[in-house]
């Protein structure tokens, strides 16, 4: 069943995106231009944007087959996901909903997920235990945190959807056999289609909605995985396992607002896999030197899943080569420009 459910996704996810590229050259849908004025603009093509519609399908037809559970968890990801996905989907066909506007459907989509499931972070580890009065909008403010997280690294061809694949890959390992390792395969099938098209080549974008999806859906499934007292996962094991992600949210708001003194909400072109690009001159290349050096921190945070200190460890030493790696890339954008 696992291997029909992955090629199925993946079927699905290609030929539907093969559509959508299709669609996009005959009546210019979905299409990010090459001449657009976004500083986060490295592509030289006009390319459909819509690339998520393909990564969705798949996990949508999946979950509707399994409504005959009558699962709270099935419903909240169904429901939250579909806000959220519509904000992203919105934005890409034809750019028209304002950052605040998305904002609110990412929460009223968080905030669907926490009320249909009855989940959220009560266990932070370390013997701290939130009350539901706090730990309910955390849980809300964390799942628009790694919403966003996902969307402000997909810059380059296969980097957002690599990372995902890679995360959703690890959190299926560690969830058993039951309807979250169903959805999951059916996930990581669709986000393999898309790859297909998008890597290294970038036939097709994974915009707005396919991004914030990929967030939101990452975000509930650790909150899943986390809380589960039955799997004993650390809660720190959501953020040592999207290390890279968090921490370029973390640093990008930091950097905006103490030292550009600009508003941390607009997008710029100092994040580093942008400023990375400047030495490889390679959107594909730069995609994959980072995965390259994500990937050992993602799977150490697996085997070291249950390990508190462990997991802190691993989040302060990425902290610190990448602090280290951004002000040696910060030195060459300088001497470049001299």
């Amino acid at each position: 069943m696992s291997a029909y459910l992955l090629f199925g996704g993946a079927l699905c996810s290609l030929l539907l995106n093969l559509f959508i590229i299709w669609a996009s050259k005959k009546f210019n849908l979905f299409v990010d231009t090459s001449t657009s004025n976004k500083p986060q603009r490295f592509h030289t093509l006009p390319t459909p944007r819509a690339g998520g519609i393909g990564i969705f399908a798949p996990f949508f037809f999946t979950s509707l087959s399994l409504l005959h559970t009558q699962s709270s968890f099935l419903y909240a990801v169904l429901l939250g996901g579909g806000l959220v996905f519509a904000s992203g989907l919105i934005e890409d066909f034809n750019a028209s909903l304002s950052p605040k506007i998305r904002l609110f459907l990412q929460c009223l989509g968080g905030g669907a997920f926490i009320y249909l499931s009855d989940l959220y972070l009560k266990n932070l580890g370390f013997t701290i235990t939130l009350p539901p009065y706090i730990g309910i909008p955390f849980t809300l403010f964390a799942i628009v945190g790694i919403i966003n997280a996902i969307n402000i690294i997909d810059g380059f061809n296969g980097l957002a959807g690599g990372v995902a694949l890679l995360a959703t890959s690890l959190i299926a390992l560690l969830s058993g056999n039951g309807l979250e390792f169903i959805l999951l395969l059916s996930l990581i099938g669709g986000i393999v289609g898309f790859l297909l098209l998008n890597f290294p080549k970038g036939k097709i974008f994974l915009g707005d909605g396919g991004a914030y999806f990929l967030g939101f859906v990452l975000a509930v499934f650790l909150i899943w995985l986390t809380q589960n007292k039955n799997l004993e996962i650390s809660p720190w094991f959501g953020i040592g396992l999207l290390i890279y992600p968090f921490w370029e949210v973390v640093f990008s708001i930091y950097r905006r607002k103490f030292k550009s003194k600009t508003s941390a909400m607009l997008p710029d072109n100092q994040h580093f896999h942008q400023l990375l690009f400047l030495k490889t001159h390679s959107n594909p290349k730069t995609a994959f030197y980072i995965l390259i050096f994500v990937a050992p921190f993602m799977i150490y945070a697996y085997i070291f899943c249950q390990d508190e200190k462990a997991l802190v460890l691993e989040s302060m030493i990425f902290v610190t080569i990448y602090f280290l790696l951004y002000q040696r890339l910060v030195r060459f954008r300088l001497f470049c420009k001299k």
